[in-house]
């Protein structure tokens, strides 16, 4: 028999206190406040930035280095993530790797293949601590060690600053209602959705290899987080919402930064790469659909299926290295690549008319 879970006399009382105290005071002081417009107007300001701080700092730069940053940057996002009350970054990014790493295992610290509470907020309370594991790289860093060092004091400064907008129109319960309470509830859970709801709603476009799932609807809530799928399958692409019309404002956030020269080296998963990995679970959800067919016509659709998919991905793999060999040829070589494309693609979508037509 296993041991029942020892709570963290902490992070426990913490994350419960608040989620009750905002479910019991939030109600109330919204049907009795005489200023809420600007008391909403600044926790939605706090909510935005110190999750940017998070989504752009703790996991998109210091997490998985999908882009470097400058030293003003660094310190911008490292004060705004520790007013999440999620740690310092140094830990926040040691768990976060190791939940890639072993996604979805035992050593996963929030596999969702314990429950989906679990995922969400349980295995932050449980007292077990995880100790630093695979951020050799961060340790070296003295404005990281810094944070981690000071980081509830640095959260707690920035955290109450609308408290101070409070005293300045003298609107203080106000503002430790909805910009301090509120606005903490509401950061740590919309983060914790990824953990929880990401890995249980969802589609799988780019792999089935792990529970990641992209949401459109989280997208919104988490800055771009939702396209979880893509970010399990790639990340150390700066993006989560690749496609232009998909919700990711951390993604726009970092490329206005560095049209400012703030961030630099922004990683991108070659498009050929994407489409590949899409065309695969694509043909193996077609296949799925051919195995309730009639084993003759199943057949003959199966092994058009098999060399229209054959064909396009070697059209792909070919055009993305001709992409990045850049010899003197290239641009004729490029017109050959595009065409053989064309070709395939036109190939591949007739096949799967056919198998959908049957289905």
């Amino acid at each position: 028999m296993s041991e029942d879970p020892r709570w963290n006399l902490l992070n426990a009382p913490f994350l419960i206190g608040t989620l009750v105290l905002a479910v019991a005071l939030v109600p109330y002081h919204l049907f009795h406040s005489q200023a809420l417009g600007l008391e909403l107007l600044v926790a939605f300001g706090m909510y935005t930035v110190i999750g940017l701080g998070v989504t752009a700092g703790y996991h998109r730069l210091f997490s998985h280095r999908t882009y470097q940053a400058s030293w003003f940057l660094r310190l911008l996002l490292l004060c705004l993530g520790a007013a999440s009350f999620q740690n310092s970054a140094l830990r926040w990014s040691s768990d976060h790797r190791l939940h890639h790493r072993f996604v979805d295992t035992d050593r996963d610290p929030y596999a969702i293949k314990k429950g989906f509470w679990h995922a969400h907020w349980i295995w932050v309370m449980e007292s077990k601590s995880h100790p630093l594991q695979g951020v050799a790289d961060l340790e070296k860093d003295p404005l990281l060690l810094w944070q981690d060092r000071h980081y509830f004091l640095i959260g707690a400064v920035v955290a109450c600053i609308p408290l101070g907008i409070g005293l300045a129109t003298h609107n203080l319960w106000g503002h430790f209602v909805m910009g301090l309470l509120f606005r903490i509830v509401l950061t740590h859970h919309t983060t914790f959705l990824i953990n929880s709801a990401a890995h249980w709603f969802g589609s799988r476009p780019y792999t089935d290899a792990n529970t990641a799932r992209d949401n459109a609807l989280l997208a919104p809530l988490t800055f771009g987080e939702g396209y979880h799928n893509f970010h399990h399958m790639w990340p150390g692409d700066y993006r989560n919402g690749v496609r232009w019309y998909q919700f990711d404002s951390t993604k726009w956030l970092l490329i206005g930064l560095s049209w400012l020269g703030m961030a630099r080296n922004l990683r991108r998963t070659p498009a050929p790469a994407i489409r590949r990995a899409k065309l695969a679970m694509e043909e193996k959800a077609l296949r799925a659909r051919l195995a309730k067919a009639a084993p003759g016509v199943a057949d003959r659709l199966r092994e058009r299926l098999t060399l229209a998919h054959s064909r396009l991905d070697q059209a792909l793999a070919s055009f993305q290295t001709n992409r990045e060999t850049r010899t003197a040829e290239w641009k004729a070589s490029m017109l050959e690549r595009r065409a053989e494309l064309r070709i395939a693609w036109s190939e591949w979508k007739a096949a799967r008319f056919l198998v959908r037509r049957l289905a």
